[in-house]
């Protein structure tokens, strides 16, 4: 079998036997971190192929930055962001931007049309770019004021199969990239400048893990994982530059973990309630418990988490709010706004359409439809 590998002006070719199928999984494995060095041109480059899953690289340390979207955001979908006093988000199959108060502009329109696969989100503001994936994992980039997108990072390779999500953090992309060659799905954190230049690995998914990036925050990479050959679910954190991972083992699993403000945010998986704790253990706090919550979004100011309840028996669901220190619950309407992001005084779904929220005296904003 021949893979081939396009580097920027050659191609690395690799021939594996098919007679042995077993070394075909073994290597593609092995492989999987090697390759993805290669494409993300880091040098100098290992020697192929590696007789065990490559160690992780030393690497120069990074420094805290703001990142390009709230975590609450690209943990619900990342349909919209804000920078600047504009809003950029996905609306009737355009990229449009508005400021708050303001009607929709068209940035983009028909911008499905433009890309290689539907848009899928993940939106992160950097560099003067608006970065987003498409739903196979390529991800793109346009600038702010407009154009054609470009292609930023492919989505399948020979060893992979795309980008399942990534945080931008100062001059940094961090991404979890799926490499999975066989039954049991793996992947790969990275991150790469946003010029392209200087890829490195950070979690090469030996032991057959994949993960689920979950935040980036004060030089520190979250994420959750699955260990396949344990079936054992965990949350994790790492150092933005590399290291040895440290378990949060002063909370139970969770995939919805959001650090903002010196808090881990995060879903109690046993109850669903919300959840907040510092990132060294101490200052539990319940959040909010009923009615439960199916996920949730804390918002840029730091003052509100948004979530859409659960329907219990004798309740209906509905869209909420409440306050960061468990104060002044709030329903926006019994409706579910299904991984629902977060951006100035807009709701945007990509699953249940885009809302507007309009300040009323009561305090408690009318949710108003704005996409079909």
């Amino acid at each position: 079998m021949l893979y081939y590998i396009q580097l920027q002006h050659t191609f690395l070719v690799v021939y594996i036997s098919k007679e042995n199928k077993p070394m075909i999984r073994l290597i593609t494995k092995c492989f999987a971190a090697a390759t993805l060095s290669l494409i993300l041109a880091l040098s100098p480059v290992p020697a192929l192929p590696l007789p065990t899953c490559m160690a992780l690289p030393q690497l120069a340390y990074a420094s805290a930055s703001p990142r390009g979207n709230t975590p609450g955001n690209l943990q619900n979908g990342g349909a919209a962001a804000e920078a600047d006093g504009w809003i950029y988000f996905y609306e009737d199959g355009n990229l449009c931007k508005a400021r708050p108060g303001e009607n929709s502009q068209i940035l983009i329109p028909d911008i499905n049309s433009k890309l290689s696969d539907p848009f899928w989100g993940n939106m992160n503001i950097a560099g003067g770019h608006l970065f987003f994936k498409t739903l196979h994992g390529t991800i793109y980039k346009v600038p702010l004021e407009g154009g054609t997108p470009q292609e930023f990072f492919p989505a399948k390779t020979p060893f992979g199969v795309g980008t399942c999500e990534f945080i931008t953090s100062g001059d940094w992309l961090y991404f979890n990239y799926e490499t999975t060659t066989g039954m049991e799905r793996t992947s790969i954190i990275g991150r790469i400048h946003l010029d392209g230049t200087g890829g490195q690995i950070l979690r090469d998914g030996r032991g057959a893990e994949m993960y689920w990036l979950l935040d980036v925050s004060d030089d520190t990479v979250y994420y959750a994982g699955i260990r396949h050959e344990e079936n054992i679910f965990y949350n994790y954190r790492i150092p933005a530059s590399g290291g040895t991972p440290q378990p949060l083992d002063f909370i139970p699993y969770t995939p919805i973990l959001q650090v903002v403000d010196g808090w881990i945010y995060y879903r109690d998986s046993i109850d669903n309630s919300i959840k907040r704790i510092h990132p060294d253990g101490s200052g539990l706090t319940v959040i909010h418990s009923r009615p439960a919550a199916m996920s949730f979004n804390v918002a840029a100011d730091g003052e509100w988490i948004y979530f859409s309840s659960l329907a219990q028996a004798h309740e209906s669901a509905a869209y909420m709010r409440v306050k960061t220190d468990g104060s002044n619950l709030q329903s926006l309407g019994e409706i579910t706004m299904y991984h629902a992001s977060v951006a100035g005084d807009r709701i945007i779904s990509l699953i249940n359409g885009n809302m507007r929220m309009i300040p009323q005296e009561s305090g408690t904003p009318r949710l108003e439809k704005t996409s079909k």
